[in-house]
Order: C-alpha cells, then sequence, then structure tokens
C-alpha cells in the first residue's frame, strides 16, 4: 500500500505542475496579502488562470502558506469546469486523506471524469480503485477493464497491472473486460 501511496504522491504532484506550467523549479517568494487579494478576486470572477495559480500555489505552499483545503476549493472549481488534470489532481487528494478527509467516492468522482477525458493516469487509477476496493467493491473484471483503456495509450503502470491481473482472471473474464473496454471507448470517444 505505500508504494501506491508513494506513487500517487509522484503522480499529484506531476498532475499539479502539468496544471500550472508556469511552475518554477524555484518556489515564488511569499506574495503580499495586497497580491493574494488580486489573484483571489480576479479567481471569484472566474478567470480559470487564476484558479489554476491559487490551487497550485495552495496546494504546495509556493509563495502562500500550504493549504490543502483551499486547494481542494480552487481545485473543483477548476475540475467543474472540466479541467482535466484538476479532476486528476481532485481525485488524488482525496485518495490520499492529506490536509482533508479521505474520501473515496470523490476521488472516484473525479478520476472517473478524468478518465472520460482520455487522462491515462485516471484511466489506471480507476484500474486500482476496482483491483484493491477503494471506494467500490472489489471488481477484477472491471480493474482490467480499466487497465485495458489505459494500456491502450501504452500507460506503462497500466500494461504491467493487467498483465499481472490476466494471470488471475479467466480467458472469458478477460473477454468480457476486453468488450467492456472497447464499449466504454465506443461511448465516450466515438
Amino acid at each position: 500500500m505505500s508504494s501506491i501511496i508513494s506513487r500517487l504522491t509522484s503522480i499529484l504532484m506531476l498532475a499539479t505542475l502539468v496544471l500550472v506550467n508556469t511552475a518554477s523549479a524555484q518556489p515564488s517568494q511569499p506574495l503580499s496579502s495586497t497580491e493574494i487579494q488580486k489573484i483571489i478576486e480576479k479567481a471569484n470572477n472566474d478567470d480559470i488562470q487564476a484558479q489554476a495559480d491559487l490551487a497550485n500555489r495552495y496546494h504546495v505552499g509556493d509563495g502562500i502558506t500550504q493549504d490543502i483545503s483551499k486547494a481542494a476549493f480552487w481545485f473543483e472549481k477548476l475540475a467543474n469546469s472540466g479541467v482535466v488534470e484538476a479532476q486528476l489532481t481532485l481525485g488524488l487528494i482525496y485518495i490520499k486523506g492529506d490536509g482533508i478527509e479521505q474520501d473515496n467516492a470523490q476521488a472516484l468522482h473525479w478520476l472517473n471524469l478524468a478518465a472520460e477525458q482520455l487522462s491515462v493516469t485516471a484511466q489506471y487509477l480507476m484500474g486500482v480503485a476496482h483491483a484493491e476496493g477503494h471506494g467500490t467493491e472489489i471488481d477484477r473484471v472491471k480493474a482490467y477493464m480499466w487497465y485495458e483503456i489505459s494500456a491502450a495509450m501504452e500507460y506503462k503502470d497500466a500494461i504491467e497491472a493487467r498483465a499481472e491481473l490476466a494471470k488471475h482472471l479467466s480467458e472469458q473474464e478477460i473477454m468480457i473486460a476486453e468488450k467492456l473496454a472497447t464499449d466504454w471507448w465506443m461511448q465516450f470517444h466515438q
């Protein structure tokens, strides 16, 4: 379990950096209360870049005191606007429960939305959730389905997880999972 948490932490940091691609290797100088207020004002007026800036800053403590609950608030605004990286990051925040209450149902909700937008990481994590019963019943066929979808986009972890899971499934279960993956793909990405 700790290896999954460590992998999720790495994915979470990557997702955050992707969301705000202006992030630098060096943390920013602390922002003044006036600067923070200006960013908050823009974010409250639906400025997506300001929302992303606040979400990222609160998440990693860049130029502002780290506050995961405030980061989650801004990531949720972005996620509700369809920003896939925010959906993925919010799902990961809920999985970890670091700074906010862990909520696997919320994690699955946001990861599913990101998966529908072709986030291979979210697709892989949906497989993990179904394989291990995080926020859902253990369902190895659905886990294989999600790994299949993510593996089709050449996501290394999904390819490995699919191969390992295949050892524990019958040929019929694999065929069902592959059909589910095809049906899912046709529903969301014709």
